[in-house]
């Protein structure tokens, strides 16, 4: 499936259209290709050591992914920044890849809206056990469409390493499920 091309290019931009114009809801795959996104590379600097062990997972397995690309607008008036767009298609959804550490209903809540407005297929991944989370009104299976719970996904350096390691466990089971896709490299 070639996704289409829904994002500026530079000649657009630099006469002052906003990526937030862009930033629509849409009912097909939203595409990976942009002119000056932030694709992944080793000098792509993320915010915190969970991040990076996601960006080191996707890079070590060659999937070609924009980090912080642009924030999606939503009904409410308020605003989602995915943190990992992949190129990776699930059913025909872009899957989106967002560590996080403090889950709560109100978070769970922000990225159900987001799905639902934008038809991503969101995948969280935190270091709290699915039955606390239920325990606290914020079941993951009610709100996202999955949840990859990784004991020690902490933000320490030092964990980097074996977060990686997960994480690309993790990556690597969502690709051996039927109707997955890569989309290629936009470079």
């Amino acid at each position: 499936m070639k996704p289409i091309n829904i994002f500026p290019d530079i000649e657009t931009m630099q006469k002052g259209i906003s990526e937030k114009d862009y930033a629509k809801p849409y009912s097909g795959p939203i595409p990976i290709e942009m002119n000056n996104g932030k694709l992944l590379r080793n000098s792509v600097e993320t915010k915190n050591p969970r991040e990076d062990s996601v960006k080191f997972a996707l890079m070590n397995l060659g999937i070609p992914s924009y980090y912080e690309l642009m924030q999606f607008p939503l009904s409410n008036g308020k605003a989602y920044y995915p943190d990992f767009i992949t190129s990776i298609f699930f059913n025909g959804r872009q899957v989106i890849l967002e560590p996080h550490g403090s889950v709560d209903y109100s978070y769970m809540k922000k990225l159900n809206e987001f799905i639902v407005e934008y038809h991503f297929y969101v995948v969280l991944i935190s270091n709290k056990p699915p039955p606390k989370l239920k325990a606290a009104g914020a079941n993951p299976e009610d709100f996202i469409d999955e949840y990859w719970f990784i004991k020690g996904f902490y933000n320490t350096e030092n964990e980097i390493k074996y977060n990686t390691k997960k994480v690309e466990k993790n990556i690597k089971k969502l690709l051996r499920k039927p109707n997955v896709e890569i989309a290629p490299s936009p470079l």
